[in-house]
């Protein structure tokens, strides 16, 4: 059985897993930046390489995004995401 990967980056972390379980195709699971949990709207991507590639440029964005102004969902259209936040602080 194929498990998920957690790979650390810049303070946080980030999180794959697999389609399936003899799948090639992954997804992002979750981006964690300074304690906060993010979702990216689900998007199969070729390998875990790819998927890995894209999370990254999302923490990146989040991580330079103006936290005052973030809500619990939002959209981002250069990177074609949307997110949710599952920080507790918006429940």
């Amino acid at each position: 059985m194929t498990w998920g990967i957690i790979e650390p980056y810049k303070g946080g972390f980030l999180e794959i897993i697999p389609e399936g379980e003899y799948s090639d195709y992954w997804l992002i699971a979750a981006i964690h930046v300074n304690g906060k949990v993010f979702c990216p709207s689900p998007r199969f991507y070729r390998n875990e390489q790819q998927a890995f590639s894209k999370a990254q440029k999302i923490f990146d964005w989040i991580a330079s995004y103006d936290s005052n102004d973030r809500q619990r969902e939002f959209w981002n259209q250069e990177l074609g995401i949307f997110l949710w936040s599952l920080s507790r602080n918006n429940s």
